[in-house]
């Protein structure tokens, strides 16, 4: 499944970035000592994602040449990037992708992976604006409410690396084009980003996961 969907997102990203996939289910090998020690208390299947992340990383970063190094965690829990270096981690469905470029190039990076199943009809309130929710009854799928989640938490991952400001579900409002491409417009301010921002990325379906991809090339 990772191969699938790595040749699919592939075409969308533009030239200079390198992505990368690693088995979350896979023994938590390949750490440094700092990450080893970030995850010391955590259960084993978030130590084994959490290598993934890191190997995928890793993997990503040589192909463009970068040599290896650790990945340490925040204390916001958010990846610690190397000097003149952004990325973005997401694991879900049985694959963990890292994606990875020169800070110098770009401002941001967000990749969201999700399974593709509609979202539980209880959150959707907590989830979804109100003129997301007049859309999902148009929706015969049933998955544009993952899908809509799934951009959002790409988009927000993307702004994080500029704004370090958590958003609200409802801090964005996500309008897809009808093909592959979404719009994400902030609907308060957040520095850097004005309200009204909008901010462009993909949406696709490989097999049974969603991904989104968001990319805020530096200005």
């Amino acid at each position: 499944m990772s191969e699938a969907l790595i040749s699919a997102l592939r075409p969308l990203l533009p030239k200079g970035l390198a992505l990368a996939a690693c088995d979350p289910a896979a023994e938590a090998t390949g750490l440094w000592p700092i990450e080893t020690a970030a995850i010391a208390r955590a259960v084993p299947a978030r130590r084994r994602e959490f290598a993934a992340g890191r190997r995928a990383t890793r993997a990503a970063m040589a192909i463009l040449g970068l040599p290896p190094t650790a990945i340490a965690m925040a204390p916001d829990r958010a990846p610690l990037w190397p000097q003149g270096v952004t990325g973005t981690i997401s694991h879900s469905a049985g694959t963990c992708m890292a994606l990875v470029g020169l800070s110098e190039h770009w401002a941001g990076l967000g990749l969201d992976l999700e399974p593709a199943l509609p979202l539980p009809e209880d959150i959707l309130v907590t989830i979804c604006t109100p003129t997301e929710r007049a859309a999902l009854a148009q929706d015969p799928s049933g998955l544009l409410s993952r899908r809509l989640f799934c951009a959002k938490e790409a988009t927000y991952k993307a702004q994080y690396a500029q704004s370090r400001r958590l958003l609200s579900f409802h801090d964005l409002e996500i309008t897809f084009d009808g093909s592959h491409r979404f719009s994400a417009q902030l609907q308060i301010a957040c520095p850097p980003f004005a309200r009204g921002t909008h901010f462009a990325g993909h949406s696709l379906q490989t097999g049974d996961i969603l991904a989104a991809l968001v990319t805020l090339p530096r200005l």
